[in-house]
């Protein structure tokens, strides 16, 4: 009974973590992004149940027919199942499907433009929200990071769940920085940079082995209160991710690579 609370509790956090008020003007679009993305990204699995209605559209800040309308659509698409009865409510149906050839190509095509804009960005936000956690993190908050990882570890052949770990780590030392706009900046990235890191994850053992172990080094500055090592794992994390994409879409326009 006791462990039920606790994860409970545990999902309560994540999705007050991911389901922050919608900002644009057009909030039945961004609904609809907000979801689709929490669960293309991974912060959310087959079968989980989205908070009951009302809670929900109070999170996202929008009425409860702009919600019903989105939901209704993802349905459709079919991200979301409805389940009836007494147990029944929204849940998770699927996550998105395997990048395989061609359509790798399609999506390197697709998101190339926005690559180093959506890096910069990342490179921005993500390790000051580390900085931040190192400095903030309660002992609870320590204990759902190291069970993030712990989930982690011997998943180097299983994409689909290390790379949902591997969103949610990032997505939780975020809200354990408690700063509600980097939250959402981490989010943001994450989810507009989910199709590209499919692809980099995918790519080979070594590189989610690799992954793998700057994780416990961020983990283990920010369980020790070091916000310069936190700040300085993750910094280098991403550099070497960002390498990884350099060869993976070298005709990008990258910065600073006039005249090589």
């Amino acid at each position: 009974m006791a462990q039920r609370s606790v994860k409970s509790a545990r999902r309560k956090r994540v999705h007050h973590a991911i389901f922050v008020p919608v900002r644009s003007g057009n909030t039945f679009e961004e609904t609809v992004s907000r979801v689709a993305g929490a669960i293309k990204a991974r912060l959310l699995s087959p079968g989980d149940q989205l908070p009951p209605e009302r809670e929900l559209a109070r999170q996202l800040g929008v009425s409860r027919a702009t919600l019903r309308e989105a939901l209704r659509v993802l349905v459709e698409a079919g991200y979301l199942e409805v389940r009836p009865g007494r147990a029944g409510g929204t849940f998770v149906a699927r996550w998105p499907e395997e990048p395989r050839e061609p359509r790798r190509a399609a999506i390197i095509e697709r998101v190339r433009d926005q690559l180093p804009g959506l890096l910069d960005y990342r490179r921005a936000v993500e390790p000051t929200a580390a900085e931040l956690a190192a400095s903030r993190a309660t002992e609870e908050d320590v204990r759902d990071l190291e069970m993030i990882l712990q989930g982690m570890e011997g998943m180097e052949e299983s994409f689909e769940l290390y790379r949902a770990s591997d969103a949610r780590f990032h997505v939780g030392i975020a809200r354990v920085a408690r700063s509600p706009l980097i939250l959402q900046a981490v989010i943001d990235v994450q989810t507009a940079l989910t199709e590209i890191l499919d692809l980099i994850i995918y790519h080979s053992r070594r590189v989610l082995e690799h992954s793998t172990e700057y994780h416990w080094r961020i983990f283990e500055a920010i369980r020790d209160h070091r916000p310069q090592d936190a700040f300085r794992f993750m910094r280098d994390h991403i550099a070497a991710t960002e390498n990884i994409i350099h060869g993976l879409v070298p005709e990008a326009d990258w910065p600073g690579e006039e005249g090589k």
